[in-house]
């Protein structure tokens, strides 16, 4: 425990959760969680990494700003979190950190404070921007952006210390990546004017400023996946935001046109879908398969934007259509890769 001085005396309590775990719906879960049940007069920082993963907002709609089908491949996550805002790429050259507390004794003037103290414990010569952010160079090493629900805030800061920003690309659409082109040009990596910095090192002396800047000892708690740390709600709240009725079925409507050439034909399939349910189907083909592509539509509606859901509707096809086995087959295989 701790005393903190404003206007009065306040008894503030100052929490470190050091997560151990790079799976990003575990650790969105523990911020998420930690956040909605925050203590009177107690500050946390939680710290983390995430493996391979892609970071996108509340609205943002995977299929048309991230290559799914190559980060699937690749076993890159896509996760989607509870603020607005880009689409993010992650690996564990990041290093993640979040302030959480009462707005009263949480400002952005604390953020800057333990970023100051961060840069001159490891001899960095960087500065702080307007926004909170390091930069050094006139290139970005940090991101920081933060909520207020309350009367309580939650400050989150993203670091690159040795991030592979080259594979930013291989992920997004391309349209996506255009975009990104230019921000990525202006971000650099901590490990640029430091070589020896770790997350291991950033982590000890995130602690040791956040410690510093309250002027009083942290409890510091190392947190794992399994077992579950007994926080009230993580459970559920992992379960949810790691289905793919959050990640994919939270995404706007859209409309998506695909294009397959078969050794019998060619077929062109139009799909309209709202919130991951495929609402709309249109299929050309030659007239020989006409019936059978529309009774595919015709059984596909209502079903999830997914490969494990379209796959059993076409194994039903081809008992009821044997005839066109070997066609339906080979559709299969296509469409499978396309929507995976």
């Amino acid at each position: 425990m701790c005393h903190l001085y404003k206007k009065q005396d306040i008894q503030m309590e100052l929490q470190a959760y050091l997560s151990q775990s790079q799976n990003p719906w575990f650790n969105q879960a523990i911020e998420e969680i930690t956040f909605d049940n925050i203590e009177k007069n107690k500050l946390v920082l939680f710290i983390w990494q995430n493996r391979q993963s892609i970071n996108i907002g509340r609205d943002q709609n995977p299929w048309n700003i991230c290559n799914t089908r190559h980060a699937h491949q690749n076993h890159v996550s896509i996760v989607r979190r509870q603020t607005p805002g880009g689409a993010i790429y992650q690996d564990p050259g990041h290093t993640n950190f979040s302030l959480m507390g009462s707005t009263e004794q949480l400002s952005l003037s604390n953020i800057e404070a333990i970023l100051q103290r961060l840069l001159t414990s490891l001899k960095i010569n960087a500065s702080i921007a307007q926004q909170k952010e390091i930069v050094a160079n006139n290139r970005k090493i940090s991101n920081t952006t933060s909520i207020t629900v309350g009367d309580n805030t939650l400050i989150h800061s993203t670091i690159r210390v040795n991030t592979n920003l080259s594979v930013v690309d291989e992920y997004m659409t391309s349209n996506h990546a255009r975009a990104l082109s230019d921000v990525i040009d202006n971000y650099s990596n901590l490990s640029e004017l430091n070589a020896t910095i770790t997350h291991a090192v950033l982590q000890r002396e995130l602690v040791n400023a956040f410690c510093r800047n309250y002027g009083c000892e942290v409890d510091t708690q190392y947190i794992q996946i399994n077992p579950l740390p007994p926080l009230p709600g993580l459970g559920e709240k992992l379960h949810f935001i790691s289905s793919w009725d959050w990640n994919y079925g939270q995404s706007p409507k859209f409309c998506r046109q695909i294009k397959g050439r078969f050794s019998w034909g060619k077929v062109t399939l139009t799909l309209q879908v709202v919130q991951g349910t495929i609402i709309h189907i249109q299929c050309h083909s030659s007239q020989r398969y006409c019936a059978l592509f529309n009774n595919f539509a015709n059984r596909l509606i209502g079903y999830p934007y997914q490969a494990k859901s379209v796959m059993p509707v076409i194994c039903t096809m081809m008992v009821d259509f044997s005839a066109n086995h070997t066609e339906l087959l080979e559709f299969a295989n296509w469409l499978e890769n396309e929507l995976s």
